[in-house]
C-alpha cells in the first residue's frame, strides 16, 4: 500500500490540466482621465517613425451606466486624432471622431469594442464585423518590455473594399500593449 501512495499521487498529479490565464475583466482596463499610453507608429508608405500618445481625458458624460471619455492622440505635441471611449457593461467601444472607419489613418483603436469577460474561446460581433480571441500567453515582451498573461484579439471587419483584418494584444490592468504592428512603449496611469 505505501508504494502505491506515491504512484497515485504522480499519477494525479500528471493528468493535471495546464494553468490557463484568467479572463480579462472589465475593470481590467484602466480607463481614466489622464491616463496615456505612447506606441510608435509608423507613417505611410513607412518612412518616419513617431511616438503617438494616446490620451484619455476627463470624462465627458455619464448616461445610465455609460461613461463616456474624450480621448486625444498626439504626436510632437500636436493632436493629429481624437475620439472617445464608451464604457457601459459589459463593454468598451472605441470611436474615432469622425464615427467608425476601417481605413489607414482613420485613428488608433477605432471601431473597436472589447466584451467582458474575455476568455481564451471568447468572439462577438462589432462594428460591421467579428472579434475573436486567437491566442493567449503567460508572459509577451514588446518593446523591450514584459507583460503577463496576453491576450490577442483578431479583428474582421467587412468594408466595400473586402475583408479588413488588424491585430490586438491586451494585458490586463495595463491595456493595449500593441495594435496592428504599433508596439506600446510607455505608459502613466494615474
Amino acid at each position: 500500500m505505501k508504494k502505491l501512495i506515491p504512484v497515485l499521487f504522480l499519477l494525479a498529479f500528471a493528468c493535471k490540466k495546464p494553468d490557463t490565464i484568467p479572463a480579462i475583466q472589465m475593470s481590467d482596463i484602466p480607463l481614466k482621465g489622464g491616463n496615456s499610453w505612447s506606441y510608435a507608429v509608423t507613417n505611410f508608405p513607412a518612412t518616419q517613425t513617431d511616438t503617438a500618445v494616446y490620451q484619455i481625458l476627463n470624462p465627458m458624460s455619464v448616461f445610465g451606466a455609460t461613461v463616456t471619455y474624450y480621448t486625444t492622440t498626439t504626436i510632437k505635441g500636436n493632436i493629429v486624432d481624437s475620439g472617445t471611449i464608451a464604457s457601459g457593461t459589459p463593454s468598451i467601444t472605441y470611436a474615432g471622431d469622425n464615427g467608425i472607419q476601417t481605413f489607414a489613418g482613420s485613428g488608433l483603436f477605432d471601431g473597436w469594442v472589447l466584451t467582458f469577460p474575455i476568455t481564451a474561446q471568447s468572439s462577438w460581433s462589432a462594428s460591421g464585423g467579428t472579434i475573436k480571441v486567437i491566442a493567449t500567453s503567460p508572459s509577451v515582451t514588446v518593446g523591450g518590455n514584459s507583460y503577463q498573461n496576453v491576450y490577442t484579439l483578431l479583428r474582421t471587419v467587412i468594408t466595400p473594399g473586402g475583408y479588413v483584418n488588424d491585430t490586438m494584444l491586451l494585458a490586463p490592468k495595463i491595456g493595449i500593449i500593441k495594435w496592428n504592428g504599433f508596439p506600446l512603449v510607455s505608459y502613466h496611469l494615474q
